[in-house]
């Protein structure tokens, strides 16, 4: 019989992340050239430490708790977000997260008209990437961190990818804005 990891234990490791001290995390997107087949994009590798093709990076603009709902109809209406098809209620009350079993992290960043030139307009985009410990100048914190900035940073100063996710091409365009979401389940 397989063993579980509790809930207990879940919601602390979400907490810790959500509560922890890593200097800025980032979500940067990546890869211009196209997959093999771009409507099956392949499964990213594990060991994989920088995004493909970098294009740019933006600090997360916010963190929320998240649950998946399996059925939203039948609930009180709740702040939710729709994500890879599944229904996530989500709060930033951690002591409603704790209570109501939150296992889970959504974070989001907004690219809107007017970012700057940390993420361009008129590129399309494959790969989206979760970086935490970034070592970050003030002006990189409010605008992003182009692909120069990125590759002449130290090492040690890029932190770690620590998650990937190869999508389906996304354009980005002067009239429109792109919400990135990536969820971290504990």
């Amino acid at each position: 019989m397989p063993g579980i990891v509790t809930l207990a234990s879940r919601q602390r490791r979400m907490q810790d992340w959500m509560n922890s001290d890593l200097a800025y995390r980032f979500i940067a997107i990546g890869k211009t050239s196209p997959w093999e087949d771009e409507n099956n994009p392949p499964v990213p590798d594990e060991n994989m430490t920088e995004i493909t093709e970098l294009i740019g990076l933006q600090r997360i603009d916010s963190y929320k708790y998240a649950k998946v709902i399996p059925n939203p109809t039948t609930l009180q209406k709740r702040t939710g977000v729709y994500y890879k098809g599944l229904y996530y209620s989500v709060t930033q009350d951690s002591e409603i997260a704790l209570q109501d079993g939150y296992t889970s992290i959504m974070c989001e960043v907004v690219l809107d008209r007017d970012t700057i030139e940390a993420i361009p307009i008129d590129i399309t985009f494959r790969q989206v990437g979760l970086y935490v410990g970034v070592q970050a100048t003030p002006d990189e914190i409010k605008y992003g961190i182009t692909r120069a900035e990125w590759d002449a940073k130290l090492t040690s100063d890029k932190g770690m990818l620590e998650v990937v996710d190869n999508r389906q091409p996304l354009s980005r365009m002067e009239d429109q804005q792109e919400t990135i979401l990536i969820l971290l389940d504990f």
